[in-house]
């Protein structure tokens, strides 16, 4: 495996020493607190929305979002032991109120949830997914009539144009078309060192 295998296979999923260091990165690079901050504020939260965030890495989102999010509940789930254990810690006094709750698992292994959400949100991991098609689709199930998912994408590979980013929107609504959601739509916030892409859709049945 080469060292740029190496270090998007960390950001995929963090393991052990270096998964710290990633997630220190994650928790700390001025350009993922801009683009994540960016998909907040278009996500519309409401203080008493349900809301679910997948891999949701060191818990930054999480805490911002529970800061608008004070009387739902917004869950998380990763499938990173280190993320699971260093989001636990900074959102341990929302968790403890019941107001955030973390499960350690992958986004193919959905646990059961008491209600429907209204948001659903991914940033940055929509492009390690399996079977992306099949698993919107559950997503969608999880999701009240109306419901949106946001799918962020900051093209982060060595080399990386603002063509990536326009072709990982187009190719993210694509997704959530096959998948059955309606009102596509696609956001780009110009970003060093590339632009970023919010692909929303919704839940109409």
């Amino acid at each position: 495996m080469s060292l740029v295998e190496r270090v998007v296979a960390q950001f995929a999923r963090p393991t052990g020493f270096f998964g710290n260091i990633t997630g220190f990165i994650m928790a700390h690079r001025p350009s993922n607190l801009e683009r994540n901050e960016w998909a907040i504020s278009l996500l519309n939260l409401q203080p008493s929305d349900r809301v679910l965030e997948i891999g949701f890495g060191p818990g930054v989102t999480i805490q911002k979002m529970s800061e608008i999010v004070i009387y739902g509940v917004i869950w998380g789930i990763d499938h990173s032991e280190v993320m699971f254990r260093q989001a636990s810690k900074r959102n341990q006094r929302a968790i403890s109120a019941g107001r955030v709750r973390l499960v350690l698992t992958s986004v193919s292994q959905l646990p059961s949830f008491d209600d429907p959400f209204d948001k659903i949100l991914a940033v940055n991991n929509f492009q390690f997914w399996d079977n992306k098609t099949d698993v919107l689709r559950r997503l969608r199930e999880q999701l009240r009539t109306g419901g949106i998912i946001a799918l962020v994408h900051q093209p982060r590979i060595p080399g990386a144009t603002e063509d990536d980013a326009t072709e990982a929107g187009e190719r993210f609504a694509r997704y959530l078309e096959m998948a059955g959601f309606k009102d596509i739509k696609v956001e780009r916030k110009r970003m060093k060192p590339v632009s970023t892409v919010y692909v929303q859709g919704r839940n109409v049945q």
